[in-house]
C-alpha cells in the first residue's frame, strides 16, 4: 500500500515520543494530514528521561552493529544538522563536540581495541587520543569526532511545537486502545472516541502492548529501565561527551552534567534506587574528578523500548495500512530523523524497510 497518488492522506500516529513526532515531521513535509495520539504528555516519556546523545559512531563501534544498522545511524546523524536548523541550534542545545571513550586497565584497553576493530570494519571515523583530553583520568581513549549531543529536555517541547506549527494535530492524554480495518482504512479507537484514517503508525515506545491483538510485533517489545542523575556545574566546562564502559557524562547548555545510566531489562517502573544513583555518580567521578563535590540536581528513571534481538522494528505491520516504528532502545534521539524518513518512504512509495528491521523476523516460521 502506498499513497503516492493521494494528495493528502489522513495518517494517525499512536505515540507522541521522539519517534512518533519524527514520523509526523517527515509526513507533514510530504503533505499528509497527521494526527498524533499520546497517552501522556507529548515529547516526554523516554525522550525526557534520556541523555540526549547523538552517538552513532560510539554505538556502532561499541556493540555488534550490522552494516544496515550502521547505515541507519549515519543517516540519522547526517539529518540532525537539518533538524537542528529547523528547530534552532541553540533552542535545542545541539552540538557536535565528539564522544571520548576512556580506559584505564587491561580490560578497558581491550574494550578500546575491540571498538577500533569494529569501527574499521564499518568505516566509522575515530582516532586514538594522542593525549588525554583535559579533565579525564585515564590511560588511553578513543575519540569519535562526528558524534554529538543535544538537550533532550529542550528538544521535546520544541519538536511538539514544530509539529503543531506545521499543521499536525497532537492529542495528549488520549491513548489508542484498539485498531480495526474499516473499508480501505483503519479505524482508530481511543479512550474518548473513534475515527477512520488511511494509515496508522505504531510508535508508542515501551507502553504500546494494549494493541498486541492487532499487531503481533508488539509482543517483541521489552522494557528496559534506566536510572540517571544530574549535577549542577559551570556552563561550558565539558567540551565533549564521555562514554565509558560504566557511565556516560553529557553537559547541557545550562551547566547540568547528566550522568547515566543503569540498564535493567524487564523492568518498567520508574522508581529511583539511591544505591544505583550513588554507583553511577562514583563511576563518573572516577573518570572526571572535577565532578566531585558538585551538588546533586536531580535523579530519575525512565523506560526504554527494547526488542528481543536489540534491533528496531520498522516498516509495514501485520495488516495493510499499519506501519511500525518501534523498539529504538537507547538510540531514539539519534535515529529519529532517519526513521521518520524511512516510514514516510514506506507509506508514500511502498519502499520496504531493510529486511533485518522488519517485523516478520518475529513471526513463527
Amino acid at each position: 500500500m502506498n499513497f503516492k497518488s493521494k494528495p493528502c492522506p489522513r495518517i494517525a500516529i499512536a505515540g507522541g515520543g521522539i519517534t512518533g513526532l519524527a514520523c509526523a515531521k517527515a509526513l507533514l513535509r510530504r503533505g499528509a494530514d497527521v494526527t498524533v495520539f499520546e497517552s501522556g504528555i507529548a515529547g516526554r516519556g523516554a525522550l525526557r528521561a534520556s541523555g540526549g546523545m547523538l552517538a552513532g559512531g560510539f554505538e556502532c563501534a561499541e556493540g555488534s552493529a550490522s552494516p544496515a544498522f550502521a547505515e541507519l545511524a549515519r543517516q540519522g546523524m547526517a539529518l540532525w544538522a537539518d533538524w537542528a536548523a529547523d528547530m534552532g541550534v541553540t533552542r535545542i542545545g545541539y552540538r557536535v563536540g565528539g564522544i571520548v571513550s576512556p580506559a584505564r586497565d587491561s580490560a578497558g584497553l581491550e574494550w578500546l581495541d575491540g571498538m577500533a576493530e569494529r569501527a574499521d570494519k564499518l568505516d566509522i571515523p575515530y582516532k586514538r587520543a594522542s593525549r588525554m583530553p583535559d579533565g579525564i583520568c585515564a590511560r588511553s581513549a578513543i575519540e569519535f569526532p562526528e558524534d554529538g549531543e543535544l538537550d533532550n529536555r529542550l528538544l521535546g517541547p520544541r519538536l511538539v511545537a514544530f509539529v503543531r506549527e506545521a499543521g499536525g494535530q497532537i492529542h495528549e492524554h488520549k491513548a489508542v486502545t484498539h485498531l480495526s480495518p474499516e473499508g480501505y482504512g483503519i479505524q482508530v479507537e481511543t479512550v474518548a472516541d473513534r475515527s477512520v484514517f488511511d494509515a496508522v503508525i505504531l510508535a508508542a515506545g515501551a507502553d504500546g502492548q494494549a494493541l498486541n491483538d492487532i499487531e503481533p510485533a508488539l509482543k517483541a517489545i521489552r522494557p528496559v529501565k534506566g536510572q540517571m542523575l544530574s549535577l549542577q556545574g559551570e556552563k561550558g566546562s565539558l567540551a565533549f561527551c564521555l562514554r565509558a564502559r560504566n557511565a556516560y557524562v553529557s553537559q547541557k547548555p545550562d551547566g547540568r552534567f547528566v550522568i547515566g545510566a543503569s540498564s535493567e531489562p524487564g523492568k518498567s517502573d520508574t522508581d529511583v534506587d539511591e544505591a544505583a544513583i550513588a554507583m553511577l555518580r562514583n563511576n563518573a567521578e572516577e573518570w572526571l574528578p572535577a565532578l566531585e563535590g558538585l551538588p546533586l540536581s536531580e535523579s530519575w528513571a525512565g523506560v526504554r523500548p527494547g526488542t528481543l534481538d536489540g534491533l528496531p522494528i520498522l516498516g509495514s505491520g501485520a495488516l495493510p495500512g499499519i506501519f511500525l516504528a518501534l523498539g529504538l532502545y537507547r538510540n531514539g534521539v539519534l535515529l529519529a530523523p532517519a526513521i521518520g524518513e524511512l516510514i514516510a518512504d514506506t507509506i508514500f512509495s511502498g519502499k520496504p524497510s531493510p529486511q533485518e528491521f522488519r517485523a516478520a523476523r518475529f513471526s513463527p516460521r
